[in-house]
């Protein structure tokens, strides 16, 4: 098993907490998970606690800047795994990401959309396997370095300031003259496929988070829903913005109340909210893809 161990730098006291390997930390009520997952850490060469209820596990992180990845049991007896996870990250600095992995007896599909919510990067079933294991973690590391690449970004853009170049463009301030003829839904879906699928493709061939363009995905995906017909909810939507969940809600939420989409809860089904592109986003996605199309006649 050692074998299988990830390469990894050895834990350094005197290093900032930022640049040092992330610790994990486990929780759970039953012991014997606990030394099973300690094990497989000991083998994987992570440094780790162990917290059997969830007021010893917030302490433990208050305590130790490090700890960047939780393996969390859902079914704790005095707070639900996904309230704990959320509290964490509470009662830390905005700038230390914590990477959650949830543990459960049985997984569901109730289970895996919550994880979507808190962003969990991945649901483990009992009793676990190592290789399940270790590709969780892998995942973890990744989603920590993905973290930590936005946040060393974000001094170089804004997000009202993008929106506010968003609004200033679809109200036709920055528009080129619109192409001469109407083009059909048909040469329009067309278009619109073929920058989808190029940017799918783009991710192929280098690291998704290096693109990550939340605003212009969703416009992307309201805009093909609105083409073919279909009625889009709100996690949907999200999903296609290929950020975490919180990211592109805040998105959504910000365009919204800037009017580019409208949101309306669904009548056959209010536990969900459906999502649009308005009237005039429609008009400007439209020209958009006009000028596009008529670009690449050219070619």
């Amino acid at each position: 098993m050692a074998s299988q161990a990830l390469v990894a730098p050895l834990h350094d006291p005197a290093a900032p907490a930022e640049l040092q390997m992330p610790s994990v930390l486990v929780i759970d009520d039953d012991h014997d998970c606990i030394a099973h997952c300690a094990a497989m850490l000991e083998d994987l060469g992570y440094r780790h606690h162990c917290a059997t209820t969830a007021r010893a596990a917030l302490e433990h992180i208050g305590c130790d800047p490090t700890i960047q990845i939780m393996l969390a049991d859902m079914q704790m007896p005095s707070m639900d795994g996904f309230v704990l996870i959320e509290e964490a990250r509470a009662r830390i600095s905005g700038g230390r990401p914590i990477a959650a992995i949830m543990l459960t007896e049985k997984t569901t599909t109730e289970l895996a959309v919550k994880g979507l919510h808190v962003e969990a990067v991945d649901l483990l079933c009992k009793p676990l396997q190592f290789d399940a294991y270790s590709t969780a973690l892998r995942r973890a590391m990744r989603y920590l370095s993905a973290r930590r690449a936005s946040a060393e970004g974000a001094h170089m853009s804004n997000f009202s300031q993008q929106l506010a170049r968003l609004v200033s463009v679809l109200e036709g301030k920055a528009l080129d003259p619109k192409p001469e003829g109407n083009l059909t839904d048909k040469e329009i879906g067309q278009t619109l496929r073929t920058i989808i699928g190029s940017r799918g493709l783009r991710s192929r061939f280098f690291p998704s988070e290096l693109f990550a363009d939340p605003a212009w995905d969703i416009l992307l995906d309201l805009t093909r829903a609105r083409l073919d017909g279909q009625q889009v909810s709100v996690s949907s939507v999200c999903i296609a913005a290929s950020v975490p969940m919180s990211t592109a809600l805040r998105w959504v939420r910000q365009m919204t109340d800037a009017g580019l989409l409208r949101r309306w809860t669904d009548p056959k089904d209010r536990r969900r909210d459906l999502i649009a592109l308005t009237d005039s986003s429609t008009a400007h996605m439209r020209d958009y893809l006009s000028s596009v199309h008529a670009m690449i006649q050219k070619i």
